[in-house]
């Protein structure tokens, strides 16, 4: 028996899960569910009324058991449960960190003041963000309405004490069960537009907890890594998205695989702390900077970003990446065209709102940590600004020999003076449109096609020209969209006429005949001179030409 009786928390507890379960969360409601046991109407529960409760609750209990219980909550003994026996036991149970949390909104609300009215709270309750709403359960107006209702039964003169507003939430408490901190949390705090970074833990145990974790990161770091890159180590292993950064649980699971173990407001705490745009998710490599700079002893000298090899965020450069393929060979040059258009003072620099403007006029949409991410990558020297170029290259990558040396020779048969720079007429003059898709299938025309090339040319130094360096960095752009080598090879081939390649990379656009030599031998060879497109001497060959 003495044991059963150590369990009763467990059994209240119980009664609390399925109450809550069954959508119950204030008293009121409590109150209709307790009275659809009482058969005889007599306003109390005796032993076989609520035995059934419990059993309906889905809390079943040997006979033993059972006396119990029901001892425990006849509270004056007089062999009948009333609803307030009832209630009074499930409303003991409130901890004193829930106690603080309400307390903590209450101070936030009232400003200092002993009280706040009732129209304030009324006006300040954001239901929307209620766990039930959030969840799906229950709609925002029966959440809402169910506030009105109860909160205003606390109210004293229009006003709302501190009392009050505990009494409030002991009551809703009363059918929470102990493992619901967090709904509990937000149920208070998100509510009230209270931030939970700060969820009432005092600044010197907020400190205490920042030095449990380093001494236990400090116990894991060896040899010639720094704190720094130990937490950025054991963070990353929890980024399943590979985004850089880490959400709440994930955050929980990592410190408690080296050891700390915390309570969820701690974790909230510490969590919001280091979360500085306040969205959920936090940035690690902030995080491993302060354990570097903690590791180094605060010295001022030592910039652990630098310190810090930081990768790629590659899920976000692919998401852009294919975003600007689905616009054709152009997508990547057509993004630098809007940055340069936004670089006023011309030094190809952006800072985080035109970066951000940048993207979204180009119609990429990135989620805030996603931007975040790739911004803080790019900031490689963390002055708030970064150099569209250089993203440019990250997004598409470096042109890989094979692809270059295509390039080249391209451009040396472009190059008849072999000083390094063709003028752009002469690209009009020997690109050949002929085995473009879009006008093989007769989506573009010739003059369609040719204009939207020539765009690409001439955006940084308008002088006419092209370098070497500018041809390969069009064919860089155009190469990010490519993924097959041989296709790339054979529409380099094709649209400057360049002889060579094998199989599915070979030449198509230069025309062959078969020759016959003087001893009767047969080839299949290059018509002379087709390899020299012009379009003058070739314009009946196009359909739409004209156009």
């Amino acid at each position: 028996m003495a044991d059963w009786k150590n369990r009763m928390d467990q059994i209240t507890n119980k009664v609390k899960t399925q109450l809550n379960a069954r959508g119950v969360d204030n008293m009121d409601q409590l109150k209709d569910v307790f009275f659809d046991f009482d058969k005889d109407q007599s306003g109390t529960l005796n032993k076989l009324e609520f035995e059934e409760f419990m059993s309906k609750l889905g809390v079943f209990l040997a006979r033993q058991e059972l006396r119990c219980v029901y001892d425990h909550f006849d509270l004056n003994k007089d062999g009948q449960i009333s609803y307030g026996e009832f209630i009074q036991v499930l409303k003991s149970e409130i901890s004193n960190d829930r106690i603080a949390i309400v307390k903590h909104a209450f101070n936030f609300l009232a400003q200092g003041a002993p009280s706040v009215s009732f129209e304030t709270l009324v006006s300040k309750y954001n239901a929307p963000l209620h766990p039930r709403v959030t969840s799906r359960e229950k709609k925002a107006e029966t959440v809402f309405n169910d506030f009105v209702t109860l909160m205003g039964q606390h109210a004293q003169g229009g006003q709302i004490s501190e009392e009050g507003f505990l009494s409030f939430y002991a009551d809703a408490n009363a059918v929470l069960p102990n493992e619901k901190e967090n709904y509990f949390i937000d149920m208070v705090l998100k509510t009230w537009g209270v931030n939970s970074n700060i969820a009432n833990v005092p600044a010197p145990r907020l400190a205490e907890l920042e030095d449990i974790i380093f001494e236990k990161i400090r116990q894991r770091t060896h040899g010639a890594d720094d704190e720094g890159k130990t937490v950025r180590r054991v963070f990353k292993h929890f980024d399943l998205d590979g985004y850089g950064t880490i959400e709440p649980s994930e955050f929980k699971k990592a410190l408690e695989t080296i050891g700390c173990l915390f309570k969820d407001y701690e974790l909230q705490a510490i969590f919001g702390k280091y979360d500085k745009d306040n969205n959920g998710k936090l940035d690690y490599e902030e995080f491993a900077n302060w354990f570097a700079i903690k590791g180094s002893g605060n010295n001022p000298n030592v910039n652990p970003c630098f310190g810090i090899r930081r990768e790629p965020p590659n899920q976000v450069l692919e998401k852009i990446l294919n975003t600007l393929k689905g616009r054709g060979a152009h997508g990547i040059r057509g993004l630098g065209i809007v940055f340069r258009r936004m670089d006023n003072n011309g030094d190809k620099r952006m800072d985080r709102h035109e970066f951000m403007w940048g993207l979204k006029e180009n119609g990429h949409t990135l989620s805030p940590s996603e931007f975040e991410r790739i911004f803080k990558y790019f900031d490689k020297n963390n002055d708030g600004k970064i150099t569209f170029d250089e993203f440019l290259r990250g997004v598409r990558g470096d042109l890989p020999e094979s692809r270059k040396y295509l390039v080249s020779l391209a451009f040396k048969k472009l190059d008849k003076t072999g000083n390094g720079i063709v003028d752009i007429e002469d690209l009009l003059v020997n690109y050949d449109v002929t085995f473009h898709p879009k006008y093989k299938t007769g989506e573009m025309s010739k003059n369609d096609i040719l204009n939207e090339f020539m765009a690409q040319w001439d955006t940084k130094q308008r002088d006419g020209k092209v370098t070497l360096e500018e041809f390969e960095e069009y064919y860089a752009d155009v190469s990010a969209s490519i993924d097959e080598d041989d296709y790339f090879e054979l529409m380099m081939r094709n649209a400057w006429h360049i002889a060579g390649g094998e199989g599915q990379s070979a030449n198509t656009s230069i025309p062959r005949h078969l020759v016959t030599d003087a001893q009767g031998n047969q080839s299949v060879q290059q018509l002379a001179g087709s390899e020299n497109f012009n379009y003058d001497s070739n314009a009946k060959r196009f359909y739409g030409a004209e156009h």
